[in-house]
């Protein structure tokens, strides 16, 4: 369930989850997929398609000639299996079934980060700018920082800061000690880390 309206980088997303310490939130957020899945369902289907059309056609005793079917069996028949080309389309199409199942083993990078809650079983859902900018917003509160920025990097955040102060050490300790504050407010449901960069003086 979305709470309130305008862009979705400022709606959470609040939902349910029964479980959550088990690691519910992170299924609950995982991107589906969709462009992958709907590329391999498109080539199926064009490939069962064609056989279907060709199986169909032969049977009519009117064979549809849409691929060089007789000449791929030739080939298919002849060619030994140390045979370069039939290497080469053997690897391709091993390669092709190790990026498929890669893609759906692998979980891509979602738009929203799940933060924990006071209830066990609700699971907010914060887009990666607005995080972003919440980071950004608390290194500002910074004594002697002059303009601080973040960005999202998968599970990381970079933090850079610009100061007129010398000992960008000292104020590096500070902002990093209130950025980790911050996320520690948020609790995100996984580990972001901090990358911080300091910029003194020219």
């Amino acid at each position: 369930m979305t709470e309130g309206r305008g862009p979705s980088e400022r709606v959470p997303r609040f939902v349910p989850m029964r479980g959550f310490g088990a690691g519910g939130a992170g299924r609950a957020f995982r991107p589906s997929r969709g462009l992958p899945a709907a590329v391999a369902a498109l080539a199926l289907l064009a490939v069962g398609g064609l056989t279907a059309v060709h199986v169909v056609s032969a049977l009519l005793g009117l064979p549809v000639r849409l691929v060089p079917y007789e000449q791929w069996a030739r080939w298919a028949s002849t060619a030994a299996w140390n045979d370069g080309r039939t290497l080469a389309v053997a690897s391709a199409l091993a390669l092709i079934g190790l990026a498929l199942i890669l893609i759906a083993l692998v979980p891509g990078r979602g738009r929203m980060i799940a933060l924990r809650t006071g209830d066990p079983d609700l699971v907010v859902g914060l887009p990666r700018r607005a995080l972003a900018r919440a980071l950004s917003a608390r290194a500002n509160e910074v004594d002697g920082v002059r303009a601080a920025g973040a960005r999202m990097r998968g599970w990381h955040a970079d933090v850079s800061v610009r100061t007129d102060l010398r000992d960008t050490t000292a104020l590096g300790e500070r902002v990093r000690a209130a950025v980790e504050d911050e996320l520690a407010r948020l609790a995100p449901a996984h580990h972001v880390s901090l990358n911080l960069r300091v910029r003194g003086p020219s």
